[in-house]
């Protein structure tokens, strides 16, 4: 018999686990703030940047502040695709750097 309830449980324990996926995914949908960027020519700022969306950036030579409650991750590339590990802490700004695009991560 208690082979039988083994796999009700961890069916439960599956379904449950997925449930709280899909609060977690919809309850940190953005980085309260802004993340300013300004290369000289071009400025923009991203309100509320949705977490784990890429947002382009400026390129290089661009000054960046981020002003969320969360860390950016900084990309050179234009997809957030490159495998560099540049993150931007809460209150950081940096004055020149690549930054093809960025992706808030909370």
């Amino acid at each position: 018999m208690r082979m039988l309830l083994r796999p009700r449980v961890a069916l439960v324990v599956t379904a449950g686990a997925l449930a709280l996926s899909f609060v977690a995914a919809s309850t940190a949908t953005a980085a309260p703030g802004a993340v300013i960027m300004d290369n000289g020519t071009q400025s923009r700022e991203v309100r509320d940047p949705k977490a784990v969306q890429c947002h382009p950036g400026l390129g290089p030579g661009t000054a960046i502040t981020n002003l969320t409650a969360g860390t950016i991750l900084l990309f050179p590339d234009g997809k957030c695709a490159t495998k560099v590990l540049n993150p931007l802490g809460p209150g950081e700004f940096r004055p020149d750097e690549n930054v093809g695009s960025f992706q808030a991560l909370d």
